[in-house]
Formats: structure tokens, C-alpha cells, sequence
């Protein structure tokens, strides 16, 4: 519901940096997790671009999703976080990791305080999304773009079907290669 409206803008982004997966795949098996992957990946491009496009022929749709995510924010700084804020302090640690510049305590400690930020952004936007008037508009958001992403493209919904089928078969295959 609320997490799939999320999702399912984040979907495209997140499949495209999809590689934890095919790590954990054995090499019998890495030829079909690789092109499990590249199928993914694929569907998701197409989507975030149906997405995308959905967006700026739908001025009304474009204005919802603002509100949708000014109204999360504003739920996560009712729970004690400050998103903004979060997102610099994260972005500062990302640039001191990527400098090259840190001895290997200093690295190992901005990689923890990182985590422990991440955790403390999570925790806050998980229970501003458990709030009924968020989930109740999230709700909304999701059946209005769903509605509007099948009109601009009619593959949406098979797109979404296939992501689905192809996740579950890349999590089963992990599972499975785990447990060797």
C-alpha cells in the first residue's frame, strides 16, 4: 500500500544499482540470476520513464506527489527527525568517505556514525508512514499514478507484474545460494 507508492517510485532507481543478488549467486546458477538482473533492470528503466513522463504531462499528478512528500516530511519532523538536515549531514559523511583522505579509524568511524544516521532516518520515516492520514494519501497517490502511468503506457501494469515475478525469482535463487 503506502510502501508501494515508495516503491514503486524508487523501484526503477533502486534496480538500477541491483548487484547485492548476483553476489550471492553461485556460478551454476549466476547465468540466469545475471539475466534475471538484466531483465529487472530493464523493466525498471521503462517504468521510472513511463513514471517520469506520467509526471510532466500530469501537472495535477506532479502536484499530489509534492504534497504526498511534503506531508511525509512534515510527519518524519514530528517524529523528532529533521530530513533536511539528515540528508546534509549524510551527504558531508559521503564526500569525507570519498575523499580518500581518512586514516582507516577516521573511515571506519564516519561509515558508523553514516549507519547510525541512516538508522535513525529509516526509523523516522517508518513510523511517519504508518500514520492512517499518510498511509490514507500514499493510498491515494499510488491508485491516481498506477491509473495515469496506464494511460500514458499500457505495458504499466505488465511491467509491474514482471518486476515483481522476476524479484521474487532473484530472492528465491539467493535464498537458495545461501543456504549452500
Amino acid at each position: 500500500m503506502i510502501k508501494r507508492v515508495c516503491t514503486l517510485c524508487a523501484l526503477a532507481i533502486a534496480a538500477l544499482s541491483f548487484t547485492g543478488m548476483a553476489v550471492a549467486a553461485d556460478s551454476s546458477g549466476q547465468n540466469n540470476t545475471q539475466q534475471l538482473m538484466k531483465t529487472y533492470r530493464s523493466d525498471a528503466q521503462q517504468l521510472k520513464q513511463i513514471h517520469d513522463k506520467t509526471i510532466k504531462n500530469n501537472p495535477g499528478l506532479a502536484k499530489e506527489q509534492q504534497q504526498f512528500q511534503d506531508q511525509v516530511k512534515s510527519a518524519i519532523k514530528k517524529q523528532g527527525y529533521d530530513i533536511n538536515e539528515g540528508q546534509k549531514r549524510m551527504q558531508s559523511m559521503a564526500k569525507k568517505l570519498q575523499s580518500g583522505k581518512l586514516s582507516d579509524k577516521q573511515r571506519k568511524q564516519v561509515m558508523q556514525n553514516f549507519q547510525e544516521e541512516r538508522q535513525k532516518m529509516v526509523k523516522a520515516r517508518n513510523a511517519a508512514l504508518s500514520q492512517p492520514d499518510v498511509q490514507k494519501s500514499g493510498q491515494k497517490l499510488e491508485k491516481d499514478t498506477i491509473s495515469a502511468m496506464n494511460k500514458q503506457n499500457p505495458k504499466t501494469q505488465q511491467l509491474i507484474s514482471e518486476m515483481k515475478s522476476v524479484r521474487g525469482k532473484l530472492q528465491q535463487s539467493a535464498g537458495s545460494n545461501s543456504g549452500s
